[in-house]
C-alpha cells in the first residue's frame, strides 16, 4: 500500500533516535505534523535505514536537483501562442503580446534584463506542448548575461508617426526590433495593427 502525504513546509525537520524500548525511529516534522517510522531494534535494520537515507540524498542531488532547470515552474518565463499572437509572461506577470515568436523572445529577454531575473524560458504551443527555449532567449543578452545585446537595424522609436505603403492614413510605431520587423497601429486606433518586415514599405512622417 502506498500512502501519499503532502506537507508544504520549506524547512522540514528530520531525526533518527532510539525510543525507550530500543527501537530505532525516523522522525519527520513538517507542516505542523509529525511522522514517525519505527524500524525495530535489529542492528541490520538500523544499518539498512542509514544506507537508504544516504542513497536518497544522492538521488536528490543527482536526479532531482541536477534536472531542476528542465522542469517548468510558475516563476519561469513563458511564450504562449494564442490566436496568432505570442503572449509573454515572466514570473506569472504579463509582459505583452507580439505578432511573431522572434519578437516575443526579444521582449522576454528584455523583461528578464529589466527585472534582473533570469529563469528558464518555455514556449507553450498547441495542445500545451512545452518546449525549452532558454538558449534562444539568452542569445538576446549581452556577453555579461545581465543586459540586452544591441539589436541591429533599429530605426524607429515607439510612438513615431510613419506612412505605411502608399496609404494616406498615418500609423504609429509600436516597436522596432531590427530585422525582426516593425509593428504599427493606425493613428487613433491602437487595435488595428500590422507587422512589417520590409522596411521599404515605411516612410517616416517628418512634417
Amino acid at each position: 500500500m502506498t500512502v501519499q502525504i503532502r506537507l508544504h513546509d520549506p524547512a522540514p525537520e528530520f531525526g533518527v533516535d532510539r525510543d525507550a524500548h530500543g527501537d530505532v525511529r525516523l522522525t519527520i516534522r513538517a507542516g505542523g505534523a509529525t511522522i514517525r517510522v519505527s524500524v525495530g531494534r535489529i542492528y541490520g535494520a538500523a544499518a539498512l535505514l542509514g544506507e537508504s537515507l544516504r542513497h536518497l540524498a544522492e538521488d536528490v542531488t543527482d536526479t532531482v536537483l541536477h534536472e531542476w532547470q528542465d522542469t517548468p515552474d510558475d516563476a519561469d518565463g513563458y511564450i504562449t501562442v494564442d490566436r496568432g499572437r505570442y503572449h509573454v509572461t515572466l514570473d506569472t506577470a504579463p509582459v505583452g503580446d507580439y505578432p511573431s515568436q522572434e519578437l516575443a523572445e526579444i521582449e522576454l529577454a528584455r523583461a528578464m534584463a529589466a527585472r534582473g531575473v533570469f529563469p528558464p524560458a518555455w514556449l507553450v504551443g498547441d495542445r500545451l506542448v512545452v518546449c525549452d527555449i532558454n538558449d534562444r532567449i539568452r542569445g538576446w543578452h549581452d556577453a555579461g548575461g545581465d543586459g540586452m545585446a544591441p539589436i541591429d537595424g533599429v530605426q524607429y522609436r515607439p510612438g513615431d508617426p510613419i506612412w505605411y505603403r502608399d496609404g494616406d492614413w498615418p500609423y504609429r510605431v509600436i516597436g522596432d526590433w531590427g530585422r525582426a520587423g516593425v509593428e504599427l497601429h493606425t493613428d487613433g486606433d491602437p487595435t488595428v495593427r500590422v507587422h512589417v518586415t520590409d522596411r521599404t514599405q515605411l516612410r517616416p512622417i517628418t512634417d
